[in-house]
C-alpha cells in the first residue's frame, strides 16, 4: 500500500502542469537520457504493476481464505445447529418412546383391571341369580304352603267371607285376618294405630261428640256378637294388643339408644381428629360426616337394645302400682307416651265448641242494648289515658307465685247455669261432673231429633235399596215398565256429560211421537256422597207435591236441572207404587 502511494504521488507530480513548465523551461535533454528516463519510466511501471499485481494476489489469497473461513463458520454453525436440532429431536422421541412404553402399559393395566372387573362383576351376577333363584323358591315354597289356604271360585268366596266368625275376625278389631296365619300375629298392628289431628275449621260442639259416641255405641252393638267375643277371646286379644305395644316400645327405646350412640360416637371421633394436628397445632375443623342411616334398618338391634333398657328400668315401660325405690309393686299397664301427657287420653288435643244460644230479646231490648254499646264507646273515647283502666286490671302483688292454669280456667256463664240451684252436699257429684259430659234439655231434644232424622234417612235409603233390589231381581227393570203401562219404550240414553241412564218413555195413543214421562233409574248412581247425604237431610222436608220435592232438590249444592227432574219422577213413581 505504502509504494501504491508513493507510486501514485510521483505519477501526480509528473503529469501537473507546473513540472510541464519546468521541463519546457529546462534546457533540451538528450536521446540517451530520454531512453534513460524511458527506460526508468517503465521500470518503475512494471515494478507498479508487479507490486500492484502482488497485492491483488495477496488480496485474493486473503479473500479466498476469508470466504473459506467464512464457509467453514458457516458449515460449523450450520452443523452445530443440525446437531442441536437432532439432539432435540433425540430428547423428544425418547420421551415419545418412554410415553408410549407407559402408555402400553397402562392400555395392559386397564385391560387386566377390565378383564377382572368383569370376572368379579359375572361372579357378583351369578351369586346375585343364584340368591334370586333361592328367593324365588323360597316364595313358592311359601305359596305352596299356603295354597291350601286359597280360594278360587266365588262360592268358596262366599263361604270364607259371610260367616259369622269371619265377620267378626274382619271388622271388629283392626289387624285381623282369615286364612293363612302371619309368622307373626302383632306384626302389623301399629300399622292400624291413627294419631292424626283433625284439622277441620269447625268444632266439634258436645252434643255432636255425645251423638258420634252413641252412634258408636249403637255400631258396636248392632255388629259385634257376644257369642263369639267371649271373655277367653276378649283376654287373648287384649293380650294380643298388649305384646304389640310393648314390642313397639321397646323397639323404640332401642332405636334412640342406637342413635345416641351412633351420635357420642361420631363426636368422639370428630373431637380427635380436630384436637391437634401432625405439627402440634390445632388443625381447621371440618364438618362432621352425615350419620349412616344402617342403624334404623335393623330391627334386630334395635329389638336387643331395648331388651337391655327393659332389664336395668323397667319403669320406663311399666305403670306400676307402688313408686317407691325399693319396691314397685307389681306393673298395672304398659306406659302410652302419646296418650298419658295429654288430660283428654288422647293423642292430640280435643278441642270442643259450644253453639251458640238463639237470640230470645225483644226489639225493645235490642235498641236499649245497643244504646247502651253506643253510649259506652262515646265513653271510652272521650278518656285521654287508660292509666286508670291499666292499674284495675293489676294483680295484687303476692308472695305466692301464680297458679296460670286456676286463673285461666274459672268458670264461665255456662259453668254458672250449671251449678245454679245445686247443693254442693247432696250435689256434689253433678258439679265434678266435667264439662265435656253436661248435658241440658236442649242437648238431649237435639240429638233426640238428629237420630230420628237419621233413622228416617237410613229407612228411605233402605227402601230405594229394596226396589233396585227387586227390580234387579225380575230382570231388566220390567216390573217399571209394566208399572208405567203398555204403551211405555225402553231406551239407553247419554246425558250431557256422557253417562248412559236407562229411559221409559210413555207414548200417547193420538201422538205416539209425544213423550209424556221419562224415569231415570240411574239418577241415584251419578250423585255424589255429599249430594247423597244431603239428600238423606232432606228426609223431614214436605215431599207430597212434586213442588214440595223440587224446592227441597234446590237445597243441595251442585245438581242440575235435569238431575233435579229425574229425582222427582224416581220420587213420585215410588210413592205411586
Amino acid at each position: 500500500m505504502l509504494l501504491k502511494y508513493k507510486f501514485l504521488i510521483s505519477k501526480s507530480s509528473l503529469s501537473s502542469p507546473i513540472s510541464s513548465r519546468l521541463l519546457s523551461t529546462a534546457p533540451s535533454v538528450s536521446k540517451t537520457q530520454k531512453q534513460h528516463l524511458a527506460n526508468n519510466f517503465n521500470n518503475r511501471r512494471a515494478a507498479y504493476k508487479k507490486s500492484v499485481g502482488k497485492l491483488r494476489n495477496r488480496y485474493a489469497i486473503e479473500i479466498q481464505q476469508q470466504k473459506q473461513s467464512d464457509e467453514q463458520a458457516l458449515k460449523e454453525a450450520k452443523a452445530k445447529e443440525t446437531r442441536k436440532r437432532l439432539e432435540r429431536q433425540r430428547v423428544k422421541n425418547l420421551k415419545s418412546v418412554k410415553n408410549a412404553m407407559r402408555h402400553e402399559e397402562q392400555r395392559r393395566a386397564q385391560a387386566l383391571n377390565k378383564s377382572e372387573k368383569i370376572k368379579s362383576s359375572q361372579e357378583h351376577l351369578l351369586d346375585r341369580m343364584e340368591r334370586f333363584d333361592k328367593a324365588r323358591q323360597l316364595v313358592l315354597n311359601e305359596l305352596e304352603a299356603e295354597s291350601k289356604y286359597w280360594l278360587t271360585t266365588s262360592e268358596e268366596v262366599d263361604a270364607a267371607l259371610t260367616g259369622e266368625e269371619q265377620i267378626q275376625k274382619l271388622w271388629s278389631r283392626p289387624g285381623q285376618f282369615i286364612g293363612a296365619p302371619l309368622p307373626s300375629e302383632d306384626a302389623e298392628y301399629w300399622r292400624f294405630e291413627s294419631h292424626t289431628w283433625d284439622m277441620s275449621k269447625t268444632y266439634t260442639s258436645l252434643r255432636e261428640k255425645q251423638m258420634q259416641e252413641l252412634e258408636d255405641m249403637a255400631y258396636f252393638d248392632a255388629n259385634l256378637s257376644e257369642t263369639y267375643w267371649n271373655d277367653d277371646r276378649i283376654q287373648f286379644q287384649n293380650e294380643l294388643e298388649e305384646k304389640a305395644k310393648l314390642r313397639a316400645l321397646v323397639r323404640e327405646e332401642g332405636r334412640k339408644s342406637l342413635l345416641m350412640k351412633q351420635r357420642q360416637m361420631m363426636q368422639d371421633i370428630y373431637t380427635q381428629e380436630n384436637s391437634v394436628g401432625p405439627d402440634g397445632l390445632p388443625v381447621v375443623p371440618k364438618t362432621m360426616a352425615a350419620p349412616s342411616l344402617n342403624v334404623l334398618a335393623d330391627y334386630e338391634a334395635m329389638e336387643k337394645e331395648g331388651v337391655k333398657i327393659l332389664q336395668e328400668n323397667p319403669q320406663q315401660f311399666f305403670v306400676f302400682d307402688k313408686d317407691t325405690e325399693g319396691s314397685k309393686g307389681k306393673p298395672l299397664r304398659l306406659k302410652d307416651p302419646v296418650r298419658d301427657a295429654s288430660g283428654t287420653n288422647t293423642p292430640y288435643p280435643e278441642i270442643l265448641g259450644r253453639p251458640p244460644k238463639a237470640d230470645t230479646r225483644t226489639e225493645r231490648e235490642k235498641k236499649r242494648q245497643e244504646r247502651e254499646e253506643r253510649m259506652l264507646a262515646a265513653a271510652q273515647q272521650d278518656e285521654t289515658s287508660g292509666v286508670e283502666y291499666a292499674a284495675d286490671d293489676e294483680i295484687a302483688p303476692s308472695s305466692q307465685p301464680l297458679d296460670y292454669d286456676t286463673l285461666a280456667n274459672f268458670g264461665d256463664a255456662t259453668d254458672t247455669e250449671w251449678e245454679e240451684g245445686l247443693d254442693p252436699n247432696s250435689d256434689a257429684e253433678l258439679l265434678d261432673t266435667p264439662r265435656d259430659k253436661r248435658f241440658t234439655d236442649d242437648d238431649v231434644e237435639w240429638m233426640i231429633e238428629h237420630l230420628e232424622k237419621k233413622i228416617a234417612s237410613i229407612e228411605e235409603l233402605m227402601k230405594l235399596e229394596a226396589a233396585e233390589k227387586k227390580s234387579a231381581m225380575v230382570g231388566n227393570g220390567d216390573e217399571v215398565a209394566s208399572a208405567l203401562g203398555a204403551n211405555t219404550v225402553k231406551s239407553t240414553k247419554v246425558d250431557d256429560k256422557g253417562r248412559e241412564y236407562t229411559s221409559y218413555e210413555v207414548m200417547d195413543d193420538t201422538s205416539p211421537g209425544n213423550i209424556s214421562s221419562s224415569i231415570d233409574m240411574s239418577a241415584l248412581d251419578s250423585l255424589t256422597e255429599e249430594q247423597m247425604e244431603a239428600i238423606e237431610a232432606l228426609a223431614s222436608e214436605p215431599n207430597d207435591t212434586e213442588e214440595d220435592i223440587k224446592n227441597a232438590l234446590t237445597k243441595v249444592p251442585g245438581l242440575s236441572e235435569e238431575q233435579i227432574e229425574q229425582l222427582v219422577q224416581l220420587e213420585m213413581s215410588l210413592k205411586n207404587e
